[in-house]
């Protein structure tokens, strides 16, 4: 498993997740404000599923993204209702394998 890697909230930046086809990430939780207006970006080389699947539901319009092979697919920001300081974990389906990284919501 990767180990955890902080990105400082700060700016109206996106927050990237590179996805391996095996669904392992290099951003294991990613740290998103929704008052700077933080979106995330996740790229793969092959396609991939992101899934927010479980009883927290995702912080983001849509629970399901699909990324393109070679591509990338951005969440939009994160909903009004997304509650602060909380967790939401979801899934990263690789051609290989399956991950569950973080996505931490702050004010």
């Amino acid at each position: 498993m990767a180990t955890e890697k902080v990105i400082p909230i700060t700016g109206n930046d996106n927050r990237h997740v590179h996805a391996e086809d095996n669904g392992q990430v290099d951003n294991d939780t990613v740290h998103v404000s929704k008052s700077a207006g933080h979106q995330v970006t996740w790229f793969s080389a092959s396609k991939a599923k992101i899934e927010f699947s479980s009883q927290s539901g995702s912080p983001f319009e849509e629970a399901t993204f699909h990324i393109p092979a070679g591509g990338s697919v951005s969440s939009g920001p994160a909903k009004a209702t997304a509650m602060a300081e909380k967790r939401y974990k979801y899934s990263v389906v690789g051609e290989k394998g399956v991950n569950d990284p973080t996505v931490i919501i702050h004010n």
